[in-house]
C-alpha cells in the first residue's frame, strides 16, 4: 500500500495514453444471478427506478470497432452484473478476437461457466479469465455470495482448468478473494489452494463501493495525504446503455462525462468535462468534484501495484 506520494509524478503514463485509454471496461449487463453481501446490486436491483438492461450489439460493435484500430489496449467485460448473463456472450467474446483485440478478459461468478461456454471461450483466445470465489469453504462461501451453488461452481472452475490445460489452450486463468470480515480466516489457505492450480490468485481490498456497502468492514483508513485517482489516466467506463463514467464505483451513473453512442472514445477521453476532473485531482482539490468529495476508497486505488500488474504477471509480458 502507498503512504508516501509527496515527490510522485501524476497523470499520463505516455504519449499514446493521453490519445486513447490504455484499459477500456465494457459493462455489457447490470444483471446478476447472485446477490454478494460486498456488492450493491443485492439491494439497486430491487429498487423501483432500476432496469435491467443488456448492451445493444449495435453499440458493442461500435465500441469493438474503435477499440481494434489501437493496439495493446486491455479490454475488460466486468462490472454491475454478471457478463455471462448477456444472451450474445460468446458472439462478444468472439467479435473482440476476431478483431484482434487484447488482452481480452472478463470476470465472472463462475456460475454459469459450464463446458459448454468452457469450451467457446477456450477456442475463441480469450487471453485472461477471472473467476471471483470470495472463499474456500461451502460455509464461508454461502455466508458471502447469496444465491450462488458452491458445489457447481467449484465444479466449473476444476472442470474448467482441466479443460484449458487438456486443450493446451493459452488463456490465463485467475481466481480473486476479497478481503473482507467474512472471509479473513480462509484468505492463506484460499491463496495455498488456488496458488497450486490457477495461473494467478488476486486478493483485493475491500472497499465501501463509494460509500454503498458497509465501510466498517474496510481496513484502510482515508487519512493523510491523498493522491489523484489513476483509474482517471488510465481507464475509461462504459455502462450497459453506452454513458462514459469516470469512476469504476459508480451505480448510479453520477459519474457520466459522455455518451458512447454519440461519441468516439478518443473523443470523450480527451473531452473538456474529463479534463476538468483530472485537473481537479491534481490540483487536489477533489472537493471540486461532488462525486470524488467524500470517497472513502481512494487508498484502494494504488498507481504502482494495480490490474495493469497483475495481468503483466500472470501474462509474463509488461501491459502498459
Amino acid at each position: 500500500m502507498q503512504t508516501k506520494n509527496t515527490n510522485k509524478q501524476y497523470g499520463f503514463l505516455s504519449e499514446e495514453d493521453k490519445l486513447f485509454p490504455p484499459m477500456i471496461v465494457v459493462k455489457i449487463t447490470n444483471t446478476c444471478d447472485l446477490e454478494c453481501v460486498h456488492c450493491p446490486y443485492s439491494f439497486i436491483s430491487k429498487q423501483a427506478h432500476y432496469k435491467p438492461v443488456h448492451m445493444d450489439w449495435g453499440l458493442y460493435e461500435k465500441i469493438v470497432d474503435e477499440v481494434a484500430s489501437y493496439k495493446n489496449v486491455i479490454f475488460r467485460l466486468l462490472c454491475d452484473g454478471e457478463p455471462l448473463m448477456h444472451p450474445r456472450f460468446p458472439d462478444m467474446i468472439r467479435l473482440a478476437k476476431q478483431k484482434g483485440i487484447g488482452p481480452l478478459n472478463f470476470i465472472t461468478n463462475g456460475v454459469r461457466l459450464d463446458s459448454k461456454l468452457a469450451e467457446i471461450v477456450l477456442e475463441s483466445g480469450v487471453d485472461v479469465v477471472e473467476i471471483s470465489l470470495d472463499a474456500l469453504t461451502q460455509a464461508t462461501y454461502e455466508k458471502i455470495r447469496k444465491g450462488s451453488n458452491f458445489g457447481l461452481v467449484m465444479d466449473n472452475v476444476h472442470k474448467f482448468i482441466e479443460k484449458r490445460n487438456k486443450m493446451a489452450a493459452k488463456t490465463k486463468i485467475m481466481v480473486s478473494i476479497i478481503d473482507q470480515p467474512e472471509a479473513g480466516a480462509e484468505m492463506e489457505a484460499f491463496k495455498e489452494y488456488w496458488g497450486q492450480r490457477a495461473d494467478k490468485v488476486i486478493t483485493r481490498i475491500y472497499t465501501s463501493i463509494g460509500g454503498l456497502v458497509d465501510d466498517k468492514k474496510m481496513k484502510i483508513d482515508d487519512s493523510g495525504d491523498r493522491w489523484p485517482c489513476p483509474l482517471l489516466w488510465k481507464r475509461f467506463f462504459i455502462n450497459s446503455r453506452g454513458a462514459a463514467e469516470f469512476c469504476v464505483e459508480d451505480w448510479y451513473s453520477e459519474t457520466v462525462v459522455g455518451d458512447v453512442n454519440k461519441s468516439s472514445i478518443r473523443e470523450i477521453w480527451s473531452s473538456p468535462e474529463y479534463e476538468k476532473v483530472r485537473h481537479a485531482h491534481l490540483s487536489r482539490k477533489f472537493h471540486e468534484v461532488s462525486y470524488c468529495s467524500s470517497c472513502k476508497d481512494w487508498k484502494a486505488r494504488e498507481w504502482d501495484n494495480d490490474y495493469f500488474s497483475a495481468l503483466s504477471n500472470v501474462l509474463g509480458e509488461r501491459i502498459k
